[in-house]
């Protein structure tokens, strides 16, 4: 088979060459969805999202900051007030690396009213504190890691579960930060009180009550109020069908009339949102009332775990309530991940739904692990862009399905429209998830083709779209679930080469034998499977420093890339670092490279788990583009005995002639700064040329000095 090269995954900055950045995120693209401009398209997705708000920009306006708590990653986003009242809000990646590293859950709460809002998150069984040090500039530092709390038996760590997320403000109305969290079983609260002096601006905790407000929390809808925990409540023994087993809350404090806090809190195995009445004092909380469905009028309902936000969403000076999934995954689907964050604003006595997705409405967002492949699937010269994801569940189950994106626009300046959330009826014709998309040359003709990967319940599958728009099974070797096959000619030999990315980090490399066959070569590829903490995901092919030969680059589950390269053999390897500066894309990063924005270089793509893409684009100089300027056609490595790479200034026909002009191989048709892989004749003697033909018929002809 030969190997068309199209990158199809990934193309790092030559910076690794040069130490110096030659990327830059680029947001520029604009894309339509429904004839309206989305107004942050790049901004990676959302699925379980936590929401706090603070000046980032200290222009004196709260902006966002969201954690992603499935993938791990921090989003910011900058908000402006329009003149008509209304607010907006700006896409903002640049200060994401100004955090210090988040799991779990954070709160944003000014805890030495200094005007600043500073940062409490999760630490081992407990949280650490973050002083917001931010002058010119936004910055932290550590001030208590671990938080301690003096108990009824001594000072012990201020315990919070990992899969909890507390509630933090003033509870009593003293003027400093006091902390609600449940104990381990997760059936009532502790209050842990400030103590410091009043208005000191400094923290020391005591877990002054160990059963705040005298309710226990038994199940989905079964909380018992004006009750003594020590006297009712036997560990273990609660009984109902929906009974809390583990731990997994979730609190949020909502202000009310009488100048005490309200609670809102969700479980992990419930898909409700409970609403607590506090009537009341704020040094004497009495819940007398609650209601199992937070709101009444159109009341909360994800797929597990709802958690509550509460915070002026739209800038009128009044709290709303942002609502979300607080899981880490969605092992059976139940959350649709392409509505993510629900807003309720308060109107009256109610709480009005506006959306089910604030800010995800705005981006684009296939749901979960999205998978881009940029592909000219209509011919027209330009790129559009196809986006697999890991499933939706809907009438015929779950289902993953392809998104196409058609490039509206041109190969220079894309404009993206939605065309369709299902290309060619994936989910309709094949029940699978973990859609992964591939475009290459399959059977040598020159012509790229969509090949996907998938998972189903026999395991890994493969197919092809044919011309007739139809899906057809490939045979590959066995494949467990989760295995990924990558198609790529790793080792520049002319033909496709499989490689097999396990759940261990292995990978498996085949090479296709004379009759097509696949023979197994090495059951761990260039030896990446060598580190317990670097567990490899996802592969990326390319040319760094433009000599003709690939090196790897390779992502892990927490979405760490490294540089690999790799001998010829395959059977070793060098790692080092595959970027200079800090960046957080995330858990799960699935990468693709192409020139969507037609200046010849390679961008790079990524599909995020979160079900978005950003974008990075190729800033880096190279003297070979600098001369395609001038030349319109380039090849390299020349001096070679081959493979060579040709990129020409237009689209035309790439032909491999002989001195007689004899075709030494088929023509080919190349688009305008595209890159093809020429492999020399088997066994040829004599000179060789490469011929270009644009077609308006002008001609380029390079010879090939063949060393």
């Amino acid at each position: 088979m030969k190997f068309l090269l199209f990158l199809f995954f990934g193309f790092l900055s030559s910076e690794i060459i040069a130490q110096v950045p030659s990327w830059k995120v680029n947001s520029s693209i604009p894309v339509k969805s429904n004839q309206s401009i989305l107004s942050n398209p790049w901004a990676g997705g959302f699925n379980s999202v936590q929401v706090g708000s603070m000046d980032l920009n200290l222009d004196g306006i709260e902006d966002w900051v969201v954690f992603d708590r499935s993938t791990q990653k921090l989003s910011t986003f900058l908000r402006q007030k329009k003149s008509d009242g209304t607010s907006g809000n700006i896409y903002a990646p640049e200060y994401e690396s100004q955090f210090p590293k988040i799991e779990n859950w954070f709160h944003l709460v000014d805890y030495n009213r200094d005007g600043k809002k500073d940062l409490f998150c999760s630490a081992p069984a407990g949280m650490k504190i973050y002083q917001n040090t931010s002058v010119d500039k936004l910055s932290f530092r550590i001030i208590a890691d671990p938080v301690f709390s003096e108990g009824f038996s001594g000072k012990i760590n201020l315990y919070v579960a990992a899969a909890d997320i507390p509630a933090i403000g003033d509870i009593d109305g003293d003027g400093d930060v006091d902390v609600l969290a449940f104990e381990p079983a997760g059936h009532y609260v502790e209050f842990h009180e400030n103590v410091a002096l009043p208005g000191s601006g400094q923290i020391q905790f005591r877990k002054t009550v160990d059963c705040w407000g005298d309710f226990i929390h038994n199940d989905c809808e079964d909380v018992l109020l004006g009750t003594s925990c020590s006297s009712s409540y036997v560990p273990f023994q609660v009984k109902g069908p929906n009974k809390v087993l583990h731990s997994g809350n979730s609190l949020a404090l909502l202000p009310n009339a009488n100048g005490t806090f309200d609670l809102l809190f969700g479980h992990v195995t419930c898909q409700n949102l409970i609403h607590l009445i506090n009537t009341g004092s704020p040094g004497r909380p009495r819940f007398s009332q609650l209601n199992y469905k937070f709101p009444t009028a159109n009341p909360v309902q994800v797929g597990a775990f709802a958690s509550a936000f509460t915070t002026d969403v739209n800038l009128d000076g009044k709290l709303d309530v942002l609502v979300s999934s607080n899981t880490y995954d969605n092992v059976l689907f139940t959350q649709d991940y392409q509505q993510s964050l629900a807003y309720y604003k308060k109107e009256g006595d109610a709480w009005l739904l506006q959306t089910s997705a604030y800010l995800q409405d705005q981006m684009l967002d296939v749901g979960e692990n999205a998978a881009p492949v940029w592909w000219d699937f209509d011919g027209d010269g330009d790129l559009d862009l196809l986006i697999g994801n890991a499933g939706i569940r809907g009438a015929l189950g779950v289902r993953a399905s392809l998104t196409l994106y058609e490039n509206v626009g041109s190969a220079q300046q894309p404009t993206l429209q939605l065309k369709t959330k299902d290309w060619a009826d994936f989910s309709v014709k094949i029940q699978a998830t973990e859609l992964i998309p591939q475009v290459l040359d399959w059977d040598g003709d020159g012509k790229k083709e969509l090949i996907v990967s998938y998972q189903t319940f026999l395991g890994t599958k493969v197919s092809r779209l044919s011309a007739e728009q139809q899906w057809q099974e490939i045979s590959v070797p066995p494949l467990q679930a989760s295995e990924i096959p990558l198609w790529v000619d790793w080792n520049q030999d002319g033909r496709l080469d499989l490689l097999i990315v396990e759940k261990s980090g292995k990978v498996r490399s085949y090479q296709y034998s004379k009759d097509l066959s696949l023979q197994i070569e090495n059951v761990n590829w260039a030896n990446l499977s060598r580190d317990i903490d670097y567990v490899p995901k996802s592969l990326s092919f390319l040319d760094v420093d433009g000599d003709g030969q690939w090196e790897c680059v390779v992502f892990d589950r927490q979405g760490k890339a490294m540089l690999v390269s790799y001998s010829h053999d395959g059977k070793s390897s060098t790692m080092s670092p595959a970027f200079t500066w800090t960046a957080n894309y995330g858990e799960r990063v699935w990468p693709h490279a192409a020139d969507w924005n037609g200046d010849g270089r390679l961008d790079l793509s990524l599909g995020l788990g979160a079900g978005g893409v950003q974008l990075l684009e190729n800033i880096h100089q190279s003297s070979r583009l600098n001369a395609l300027d001038v030349e319109g056609l380039q090849v390299w490595p020349n001096p070679s005995k081959g493979p060579w790479y040709v990129m020409t200034e237009e689209a035309g026909e790439i032909s491999l002639v002989d001195m007689q002009g004899k075709l030494m191989s088929a023509s080919r048709n190349i688009q305008a700064k595209e890159m093809l892989q020429i492999q020399p004749p088997v066994n040829y003697q004599g000179s060789l040329f490469i011929r270009w033909q644009s077609k308006a018929g002008q001609m380029k002809i390079k010879r090939l000095l063949i060393d």
